[in-house]
């Protein structure tokens, strides 16, 4: 089930998840040193999340995006390792796209660390393709149309 996010009983769960699924990836965050709770309710306050759970138990899988203008940014996408490879990122992206759409946004995009291969893959198989590399981030930043 995807259901939107319930910041009491989903925020600790997405804070596991950013650390040990995205983090690890980013260039922003030395070996060591992490992205606080704080941080991540804040930033997910701003922004709007849907989880993948069982009901309301806590979530194996979110996605969190923005709307700036017509444009959907996705800003943080993580389903744990065990529940991989059943779709789930497929579904948060519909979700998260959907949504995109029902807001009158024309395109998506994202950044993407260009150390993880696995990522840029996924979102390439979503239709997404790289507009540009941006070096001071270590990212590549990848657009799809929502609208035709």
């Amino acid at each position: 089930m995807i259901r939107k996010r319930l910041a009491a009983n989903d925020d600790r769960a997405i804070h596991r998840l950013i650390v040990e699924q995205l983090v690890p990836f980013s260039r922003q965050y030395q070996s060591g040193v992490s992205v606080t709770f704080s941080e991540i309710r804040k930033r997910l306050n701003h922004n709007k999340t849907f989880v993948a759970a069982k009901g309301y138990k806590q979530p194996y899988g979110f996605i969190s995006v923005i709307r700036k203008s017509n444009v959907l940014f996705v800003d943080m996408l993580a389903v744990d390792p065990r529940e991989q490879g059943k779709g789930l990122g497929k579904e948060l992206m519909k979700m998260a796209e959907e949504y995109g759409k029902s807001e009158r946004c024309r395109t998506a995009e994202l950044f993407v660390d260009d150390s993880n291969p696995n990522a840029i893959g996924f979102y390439s198989s979503k239709g997404y393709e790289i507009e540009e590399y941006l070096p001071e981030l270590s990212c590549f930043r990848m657009k799809k149309k929502l609208v035709r």
